[in-house]
């Protein structure tokens, strides 16, 4: 009994001896003896982007397109689209921003269901409005644009989340081609 007992304190020191030796040397790989000492230099201040410096989308190596600001979203487009366009609405050093990114990508892919208003164009041949038909829905409306985020449309266009569009409503798809457009905050 003694003897079965002595067995298995000696098997237990040798399991414990064998589990501390490799936390020490694990530890001993892997901490540095030394604190490290400080740079000798200290990095230059980003610039915030404003505005005036806003990023310009870039093509990503991941599938993804930049459209700025820290936002991504997947290259290509949904359905027959190319690309997307993106709603960009957000607040910059305490300006607002309510911009359409990639507007290159914004084509109308002709009506449908839930999206089966009239088209408004700019003196240059760009989508600038939409007039809205009974029955329609701002996140459908994007679609027929190839907008990443349609649903953002209302937001655009001064509604809050839980309010509809409304029946012959024009709404700004592009605010780039609608000279006189001001970003109303309906949270303001």
């Amino acid at each position: 009994m003694v003897a079965r007992g002595l067995r298995s304190a000696a098997i237990g020191a040798v399991v414990l001896t064998v589990a501390l030796a490799g936390c020490s040397m694990f530890t001993e790989q892997n901490v540095p003896t030394e604190e490290p000492s400080p740079s000798p230099t200290v990095p230059a201040e980003q610039p915030r982007a404003t505005a005036a410096t806003r990023p310009t989308p870039a093509e990503r190596t991941d599938g993804y397109v930049d459209v700025g600001y820290g936002t991504s979203i997947p290259a290509g487009g949904a359905g027959d689209c190319t690309g997307s366009a993106y709603i960009h609405i957000a607040s910059v050093d305490w300006e607002t921003i309510a911009e359409l990114a990639l507007p290159e990508n914004l084509v109308d892919m002709g009506p449908r269901q839930f999206a089966e208003g009239e088209v408004g164009y700019d003196d240059q041949g760009r989508i600038a409005t939409y007039t809205v038909a009974p029955g329609d829905v701002d996140g459908v409306i994007g679609d027929r644009f190839c907008i990443y985020n349609g649903i953002a449309l209302g937001m655009l266009n001064g509604h809050k989340g839980y309010e509809p569009i409304q029946p012959g409503e024009v709404l700004v798809i592009n605010p780039a081609a609608v000279p006189d457009f001001e970003y109303h905050n309906p949270y303001n």
